[in-house]
């Protein structure tokens, strides 16, 4: 596998001179910004061209993809209901139609609904082996889901098919989750430079995408200057905001960050982003503030049935509900065998003091030897609470290697820890 993952790459270097191309009417669609952006202007065309002919399905399909180019750049993903009823409305019209079912698979995998999403995809393929959308798709969903050794397969077909930033991204993640670091870089700034530069959202994302990386390395400085190409491109992106805020706060600069995240949280409460807020109240002491934002995101994540693993995580690192974690971490491994799914069922039972079941998980979230600081902090804690002391140091260690600002609180106790095993 790791053979095939290095020959996308070189496939990638050899294409380096392609050029390459990513990919209810208007009024109800709420923006997060005053100004038009290039997703208002798609979704007002559209919802134009559905008013005077609603009995052609290709109509309700661009509305509905226009839909999701907002959802891509404000991240509101309330917005792919709207989206749906389009689609809706054209699989009445067009029951087999491609374009209306590859937009579904793309809903189906925001919403984390990965089998359902592959399942589609898988269907499509029959029909349309060649469609860059359908093997993206299958590649997201099958990593998503851990399978890890058919998604560099598909990622291989992927980029034989269509040589493009599309496709080099997802390799790039493969060899990130593979602990090729370098390898995962390369291949994310070749995605930037080869992006297409019409398609400013996109060329953002690239950007914001090789920032995350360089994040997850703990390269700060190589990370802000991918966040503010990404913002100087496509200003005030969400993506790029929240990776500036990451580094400014991985600087001890939390006043800046906290501005930041109070910015996105009136956008769009997206968990993750709730919870890094209410962190950043926490260590400036205002712990009113910061039991306020996690009761509210706990009760919208809860109520609407949405990132339940993430907050499983947030109620491990918090000591809050730990019977309710240990189940939900339970129930998302029992669907999904990705590294993160192993992780937090390492962790939820690590806060229960069963030790010996958090160990089995932190190994098998360490299967492919992915370089994540968040995994060597929890096998290090876990391999302490076990009386290995050398094993928690080196983890430990690992843990702050690689970025020695992984988490707002968790740091400062793998910092804390460490000082106290070495001495």
């Amino acid at each position: 596998m790791r053979d095939k993952i290095f020959f996308i790459l070189i496939l990638a270097i050899i294409a380096i001179g392609s050029p390459a191309c990513l990919q209810q009417k208007a009024a109800t669609v709420t923006t997060v910004s005053e100004i038009q952006s290039p997703a208002d202007e798609r979704i007002k065309k559209a919802g134009d061209l559905v008013n005077k002919m609603p009995e052609l399905a290709k109509y309700h399909v661009q509305l509905a993809a226009a839909i999701l180019s907002k959802v891509r750049e404000t991240g509101d993903y309330s917005l792919n209901r709207k989206a749906e009823e389009s689609l809706s409305k054209a699989l009445e019209i067009e029951p087999d139609n491609f374009d209306a079912q590859i937009l579904q698979t793309q809903i189906y995998l925001s919403e984390h609904k990965f089998r359902e999403g592959l399942e589609l995809a898988k269907k499509l393929e029959g029909s349309n082996p060649n469609s860059a959308p359908v093997q993206a798709a299958i590649v997201d969903a099958q990593t998503e889901l851990g399978l890890y050794e058919d998604a560099v397969n598909s990622a291989q077909k992927f980029v034989d098919l269509r040589p493009n930033s599309a496709s080099y991204t997802r390799a790039a993640h493969l060899r990130s989750l593979h602990g090729d670091t370098a390898g995962a870089i390369e291949a994310r700034q070749l995605a930037v430079r080869i992006a297409d530069p019409e398609d400013k959202e996109g060329l953002a994302w690239f950007n914001s995408e090789l920032g995350k990386e360089y994040l997850f390395a703990g390269k700060f400085k190589e990370a802000e200057s991918s966040f503010d190409k990404a913002l100087d491109i496509f200003p005030d992106y969400h993506w790029a905001l929240a990776g500036k805020g990451k580094i400014l706060a991985g600087r001890g600069e939390y006043d800046q960050a906290t501005a930041i995240f109070e910015k996105l949280i009136s956008r769009v409460p997206q968990a993750d982003r709730a919870i890094f807020l209410g962190d950043l109240y926490k260590t400036a002491g205002r712990d009113d503030d910061a039991q306020k934002i996690y009761a509210e995101m706990i009760k919208r994540e809860t109520t609407s049935g949405g990132d339940m693993h993430r907050i499983a995580l947030f109620w491990a690192d918090h000591d809050m509900d730990l019977d309710a974690a240990l189940e939900v971490a339970r129930q998302d491994r029992a669907k999904n065998s990705d590294l993160l799914a192993s992780d937090i069922l390492a962790w939820c039972p690590y806060k229960k003091g069963q030790y010996t079941e958090a160990k089995k998980y932190a190994l098998e979230a360490m299967r492919l030897k992915t370089k994540n600081a968040s995994f060597y902090y929890h096998l290090g804690m876990i391999e302490n609470a076990l009386g290995n002391k050398k094993e928690a140091v080196r983890n430990l260690k690992l843990a702050l290697e690689t970025n020695p600002a992984f988490d707002i609180l968790q740091a400062g106790i793998a910092k804390q820890k460490l000082e106290e095993l070495k001495n």
